[in-house]
């Protein structure tokens, strides 16, 4: 039965687009002759209208005018390869390559000089569109007349080259990169016909460089190339990846610009319902947002990209055709746009991972495409959603229109409130493995929120990063993920991608990723408790955690188990620490771990004036000159990047260690670590790479770096490290850090501060579900609790983030079905 609904559904879809394909005129795949009239009148009445219209008439003019004055020179500056033309016949086009030790790569790296014939042709066909966009506007057949004369140059010299066959990716300009070109020039030229087609349908002329005269326009040749462009999709794209969906305006475009109903409808289809063994198709690509909320499931730049083209495209087809009504059958694809706004510090950078980008923010563009088409469905929740966020934007001057869509689609009726927009003091990340906290201060200062995450997963453009950690304090993100640049280099392949550029423990030296995509492939993070829940209330204002598990055991040296406790502590409007304790341990003999943390910064101190450090230059150069091969296999785990390697000996004691970030815009900022003690701990700084994306001049600048090596297992005395951000206007607020231990055992921390308002001692207990700790004052069954007690030791507050029972000298707390609770014992 529900395979004949799905049928029926996808019949209706098509009757329909065929019903619809009959009766339309040209233009149609952007807007529609009937939509002129109002167009005209927001160009006379709004500014925004109007600006938009007199920038494009003026930037348009200037190459409209250097056309007139000679078409012939005009064209023929296309990048035609003159050396293989034949005579009286347009040549080919310039290919666009970028060759690599000797090797045809795809264009990511490519050089300037390797991609001027690309960077000219999309220039050329920009023109074109934008005199398209002028001709429907003005009527004024002179655009149309270039525009039909570069779009007839280019379909004269395409057909000249075939689509190469390269790993199944292959181009007709770009042989060994087919995919990118789809991506900038094939979705371009349907756009051109749709709006200059009028002009063509009443004998419009193109002007022809070999015959140096005007001509007829060969409405066959362009639908061939239509075609082909729409074959290079459908055919040799990649599934399963954010591919199918950057393809996606090129299949689109090329199949509405098709004149042939039943061709129009056939290629549509690809998009809408048949996926091919190259495209996933419409209904497989929104899988991803199954539940309200989910993103699509990559790194920041590429899951932000993916959804505003597909929410783009959902809008396109439904002006095409409103009875679809795409917003009504998946909404949630619109609901994810202005998800990645939910994870940021309180500076307003993203948090990171994998490939992703610090300010690859949400486009406010986007949220407006979803608005217009939550207004064509009348979906108003959806309107309700997204007219806060615009009118917020347009309000405070963050976005303004300025795109021609926006002159074809937009009005002035968004209504709603312009609100404040709060975040919650939780959040997950689940394709990604994240657990986010965040603890925004009553200063409204971001240089007082604290925000800190665990995370670490395996995911297209992810990386092999283990359970990684990133915390922000006094306006920066400190504690940081190194972050990407050039894809397919050294640095990338080898550092950035793998576990020494990450916050994490790398295990025997080995740990690694394996299988999956480029084989990069590791385990998810997994939540074992979190306080507050995802987006919940949280019962403290002071306080939230998570525990999260992880097990490392690709390639075959590693073999771990790990457990990590992340608990963040405000102390004060402006004070507040992370405490971050990392169990690990391997199945194998002689086992090693060690704890890897990177802060932006000038320089790591430790102030312990006993620890002796010498210089180590091949300490973690084991694996330097292993075999790299590109996409496949690594020099993990990445650590021979290090410089100025400098070791201590065997260190028991308790150490404090300072990182100082003296070259910040705003003032000197510091990172001070507490690490209590333990047997067989060795201590080693290094000067990591830069971390991309970092402030002025942090972006140019080493990493420091701090490594401690546990010899054994690190799981019954785990890492553990306190770590407080603090500005040079003021003090760090810990006094001492003293661990709490149970037969030799870790089991938690005494942390004494003082903070500008109070005296704080402050008892915080970290170990694994359902263990117990007993001790003279206390006793507690759970993962994680923090007693506070002012200066004369009279009880301040409880906070029990999970467990099951509490006693405190002679107060005793059993938690409800939630296994959390918060009391302040403060009279107010």
């Amino acid at each position: 039965m529900k395979n004949k609904t799905i049928c029926l559904q996808l019949l209706l879809v098509l009757c329909s687009l065929n019903f619809f394909a009959q009766k339309l005129e040209r233009p149609f795949i952007l807007v529609k002759n009937a939509e002129r009239s109002e167009i005209l009148k927001k160009i006379d009445s709004k500014p925004w209208a109007k600006q938009i219209y007199s920038d494009l008439k003026k930037s348009t003019d200037k190459q409209v005018c250097k056309f007139y004055q000679n078409p012939k020179s005009y064209l023929k500056n296309l990048p035609f390869n003159w050396s293989k033309a034949e005579a009286n016949q347009f040549p080919p086009f310039l290919k666009t390559d970028h060759i690599e030790n000797g090797k045809h790569r795809n264009l990511d790296n490519a050089t300037e000089k390797e991609w001027k014939p690309a960077a000219l042709l999309i220039e050329y066909l920009q023109i074109a569109l934008d005199c398209g966009y002028l001709y429907y506007i003005t009527q004024d057949e002179k655009y149309a007349y270039v525009a039909s004369s570069i779009l007839y140059s280019f379909t004269k010299s395409v057909q000249k080259s075939k689509i190469s066959n390269w790993k199944g990716r292959g181009g007709l300009l770009f042989p060994y990169d087919g995919f990118r070109e789809v991506r900038v020039i094939g979705y371009r030229l349907p756009l051109i016909y749709d709006f200059v087609a009028s002009y063509l349908k009443n004998e419009g002329k193109a002007f022809d460089i070999i015959k140096n005269k005007k001509v007829s326009f060969p409405k066959d040749e362009a639908q061939n190339v239509f075609k082909t462009y729409a074959n290079i999709t459908v055919n040799y794209g990649q599934t399963g990846s954010n591919h199918s969906v950057l393809e996606s305006p090129s299949l689109v475009y090329n199949a509405l610009a098709m004149d042939d109903a039943k061709e129009r409808k056939k290629w549509l289809s690809y998009f809408l319902s048949e996926s091919t063994q190259n495209q996933d198709a419409l209904p497989i690509m929104a899988k991803n947002y199954k539940n309200q909320g989910d993103i699509w499931p990559e790194t920041s730049q590429y899951l932000n990209h993916s959804t505003e083209i597909l929410a783009k495209l959902l809008l396109v087809i439904n002006k095409y055709n409103p009875s679809l009504k795409l917003g009504v059958k998946y909404p949630n694809i619109l609901f994810a746009l202005p998800r990645l706004d939910d994870l940021v510090y309180p500076n307003n950078e993203i948090i990171r991972w994998g490939d992703g980008h610090r300010r690859q923010h949400g486009s406010y563009q986007a949220y407006e495409n979803a608005y217009v088409l939550a207004k064509m469905d009348s979906l108003k929740y959806l309107q309700d959603k997204f007219a806060p966020l615009l009118k917020n934007a347009l309000d405070k001057g963050k976005y303004s229109r300025k795109n021609i869509e926006a002159l074809f689609w937009y009005d002035d009726a968004i209504y709603g409130e312009s609100n404040k927009i709060k975040l919650p003091r939780t959040d997950r990340v689940y394709h990604a493995g994240i657990v986010l906290q965040r603890n925004l201060s009553t200063t409204n200062n971001p240089k007082d929120g604290l925000m800190g995450f665990v995370g670490g997963a395996h995911m297209v453009h992810g990386h092999a990063e283990g359970m990684n950690i990133e915390l922000y304090g006094e306006g920066q993100v400190l504690g940081v993920d190194h972050g990407r640049k050039k894809y397919g280099k050294d640095l990338h392949e080898n550092y950035s991608r793998i576990f020494a550029a990450h916050n994490t423990v790398i295990v025997n030296g080995s740990s690694q990723g394996q299988g999956g995509w480029v084989n990069l492939g590791i385990n998810s993070v997994e939540l074992i408790a979190m306080e507050p829940k995802v987006r919940t209330e949280a019962i403290s204002p002071n306080h939230s955690f998570s525990q999260t598990s992880f097990v490392d055991d690709k390639g075959d040296k590693a073999e771990a188990t790990q457990e990590r406790t992340l608990g963040l502590i405000r102390t004060s409007p402006t004070t507040g620490y992370y405490v971050d304790v990392f169990r690990s341990k391997s199945k194998l003999p002689n086992e090693f771990h060690d704890y890897l943390y990177h802060n932006i910064g000038d320089k790591l101190v430790f102030e312990n004036k006993d620890l002796n450090l010498k210089r180590t230059p091949n300490r973690y150069m084991a694996n330097a000159n292993k075999k790299w091969i590109h996409n496949k296999r690594y020099r993990n785990p990445g650590w021979h990047f290090f410089k100025d390697v400098q070791t201590s000996k065997t260190y028991n004691k308790d150490l404090v260690a300072t990182f100082h970030t003296k070259k910040i815009k705003g003032g000197a900022i510091f990172m001070q670590l507490h690490i209590p003690g333990f047997e067989k701990r060795v201590y080693t700084k290094v000067k990591a790479p830069i971390t991309f994306e970092s402030p002025k001049p942090y972006h140019k600048l080493s990493t420091p770096t701090l490594v401690i090596r546990k010899k054994g297992e690190a799981w019954k005395n785990p890492f553990v490290v306190v770590y407080e951000p603090y500005h040079k206007k003021e003090k760090a607020s810990i006094q001492s850090v003293e661990k709490l231990e149970q037969g030799n055992i870790y089991k938690g921390l005494k942390i004494v501060s003082k903070t500008p308002n109070e005296h704080l001692i402050q008892y915080v207990i970290t170990q694994s579900k359902d263990q117990i700790f007993k001790n003279e004052n206390i006793y507690f069954k759970g993962s994680y609790a923090v007693i506070t007690l002012n200066k004369m030791n009279v009880l301040q507050s409880i906070y029990i983030g999970e467990g099951e029972k509490l006693i405190f000298n002679n107060e005793e707390i059993t938690t409800n079905s939630t296994n959390s609770f918060f009391k302040s014992y403060v009279k107010k």
